[in-house]
């Protein structure tokens, strides 16, 4: 991609993010040429108010990315809508942290989290302007604009409709360490008390399939994950 000196539209889903958790800005920076974002995960939800943020907007106004060094996406956020309401408010339209909540259960424990879909980088949408660009190269926290060795390169319209898409998704993702054929135990509910083996697990609805004996016979039951927890035999 160095190598073009054309403004195309960038396809981010042909790279893929890896970054460490280092607090070290300067061993945090990864290659640009890294970023993914796989078809497969993300929800083809329709949102009339995400796809309506790209489509009022004034023409020639475009998506970039911005890479930053590792925990300091915020700061460089903050820093950029404080450049958008002050003087750059008619340049600089939106920025994007993209993030999603996510519920882990593990050891019958569950907490909630928040996470970033794409550690290390923010989507911001503006005018094309090289005095902006200078600036936010400057910015505390910033590595660097992904594009060319000139100007950075817009992200194609399909790509950043995807993320939008994505963010108006209201469900929670959950992540259990629960797993196929495991014994739990109904803790809550008309079944409480019964035991049975899991036969089908739904992380995006947040809900499992476990088969219970019903009058000696094993019927298959849809439980929440909160409705459960790992059966410890007592033997």
């Amino acid at each position: 991609m160095e190598n073009e000196h054309s403004a195309k539209n960038v396809g981010i889903k042909d790279q893929e993010v890896i970054l460490d958790d280092t607090s070290n800005p300067q061993d945090a920076l990864v290659d640009s040429d890294q970023i993914i974002l796989e078809d497969e995960d993300i929800l083809e939800v329709a949102d009339a108010e995400a796809a309506s943020d790209v489509s009022t907007v004034p023409d020639g106004v475009c998506w970039y990315i911005i890479q930053c060094y590792a925990l300091y996406e915020q700061k460089v956020m903050d820093r950029i809508l404080q450049m958008q309401e002050n003087e750059f408010k008619d340049i600089i339209f939106r920025v994007l942290l993209p993030e999603e909540e996510t519920v882990e259960i593990k050891n019958n424990e569950r907490k909630e989290k928040v996470k970033k879909m794409f550690p290390g980088y923010l989507f911001v949408q503006m005018k094309p302007d090289e005095g902006v660009w200078y600036m936010l190269r400057r910015l505390p926290g910033v590595a660097k604009l992904v594009g060319t060795k000139s100007e950075p390169t817009p992200v194609s319209e399909d790509e950043i409709n995807r993320i939008l898409r994505q963010l108006g998704e209201k469900m929670k993702k959950i992540e259990v360490d629960f797993e196929l054929n495991e014994v739990i135990k109904v803790i809550s509910g008309p079944f409480r008390g019964y035991t049975g083996a899991i036969s089908e697990i739904n992380p995006d609805r947040g809900k499992l399939k476990a088969l219970i004996s019903i009058f000696g016979r094993e019927t298959p039951v849809e439980l929440e994950f909160d409705q459960v927890e790992k059966y410890l035999d007592s033997k």
